[in-house]
């Protein structure tokens, strides 16, 4: 073996045996919290930064929790200004159905606990004129306003990330339980995923969510080789894990296999995080038909729950004042937190959707 194959080989027993270093990760996630929190209040105010850092910090957390349940290794949560938030760690052999169970994690109990928000505000409901006694969305006349807003804001959040574009949750589950690795699919899930973003700020004239672009755009490249990888490679025989790790021979077989790319040129450390991660990719055993048909199951009616209790109480509630026959309450809200500033970028598109129909479900 080579100079340079011994040190990778050392990488990525270095990498394999580097412990969970607990203070150093929550430093970084009270560092990036504060950034969180100091570049969203220059657009928001503060009861709307709080809301997000709630259902940020919920989301994710059921990433955390997961990932912790099964075994995945330096697990991290950091926050991204304007961006939102992540949570990332090493999967050690992990079948693709728990890798699923991960993904949904995030946006199922985001889901739920945003519709028993929404059914506890409901019941200071005392607007005498309501059409029927059921679940305000947003903005309803309530003795706990702040509890529509929030739990509508999380329950929209949340629903979003379960469509199936990449890299949302929605499309790790479908990529992960019923689609083979394929480069093109994962780059045409991201192009997908930017035209939506910008056919959005067009729409409703928020040119700041095109930054969501860039993190997406950057990491195509690299997105691509490693998908293209993990297809070439799957043709090769690759050895079992050992009791100390990766077989070396599946460390030199993955590593000349990158030397074929431009990836050639990385570091050890960051080559041997690249070897861990298309070697688990590639001994992973796919979900069986069981598991594929209840994750599929599982993913169809999480959609399908949230999204009609969403245009359940959307279009079984009133948004606006007889009296006054606009939708004040939302117009209210938009001014008061800086909503109109990215915020929740979705609710002035629907609300003149809801202004210019009459649907009722």
């Amino acid at each position: 073996m080579s100079g340079s194959g011994v040190s990778l080989v050392a990488a990525v027993r270095a990498k394999e045996s580097q412990p969970n270093d607990w203070r150093r990760q929550t430093l970084v996630l009270l560092v990036s919290l504060a950034l969180f929190v100091a570049v969203g209040l220059l657009w928001w105010d503060l009861r709307l930064v709080l809301m997000l850092v709630g259902i940020l910090l919920l989301h994710e957390g059921g990433h955390f929790v997961a990932m912790r349940a099964f075994g995945y290794r330096n697990i991290r949560m950091v926050f991204v200004p304007m961006l939102g938030a992540a949570v990332s760690g090493q999967p050690i052999r992990i079948p693709r159905w728990k890798k699923a169970i991960v993904y949904f994690a995030g946006p199922l109990p985001g889901i739920a606990i945003s519709m028993v928000l929404l059914l506890i505000a409901s019941a200071g409901n005392s607007d005498a004129n309501a059409s029927v006694s059921a679940v305000p969305i947003l903005l309803m006349n309530s003795s706990h306003p702040w509890l529509l807003e929030l739990g509508g804001l999380g329950l929209l959040l949340n629903w979003m990330n379960l469509l199936p574009l990449l890299p949302l949750d929605g499309g790790r589950i479908v990529q992960s339980t019923f689609a083979r690795p394929s480069p093109w699919r994962e780059v045409l899930g991201r192009v997908l995923t930017m035209l939506v973003i910008a056919g959005l700020s067009i729409s409703i004239g928020e040119p700041w969510l095109l930054l969501l672009i860039f993190p997406l755009l950057f990491t195509m490249p690299l997105t691509y080789r490693t998908c293209w990888l993990s297809r070439r490679l799957s043709e090769d025989e690759i050895p079992p894990p050992t009791e100390s790790g990766v077989p070396e021979a599946a460390i030199e077989t993955i590593a000349s296999a990158i030397d074929e790319t431009a990836l050639r040129a990385l570091a050890p450390p960051q080559k041997a995080s690249l070897v861990l991660q298309l070697y688990e990719s590639l001994i992973a055993p796919p979900p069986t038909p069981l598991a594929s048909r209840i994750v599929g199951l599982v993913y169809l009616g999480s959609i399908m729950v949230s999204t009609l209790f969403g245009w359940w109480i959307w279009s079984l509630h009133r948004w606006h004042d007889p009296a006054v026959g606009e939708f004040d309450r939302l117009e209210t809200f938009v001014n008061e937190t800086g909503f109109d500033k990215g915020s929740q970028i979705i609710l002035p598109a629907f609300t003149e959707l809801l202004a210019s129909t009459s649907l009722v479900f």
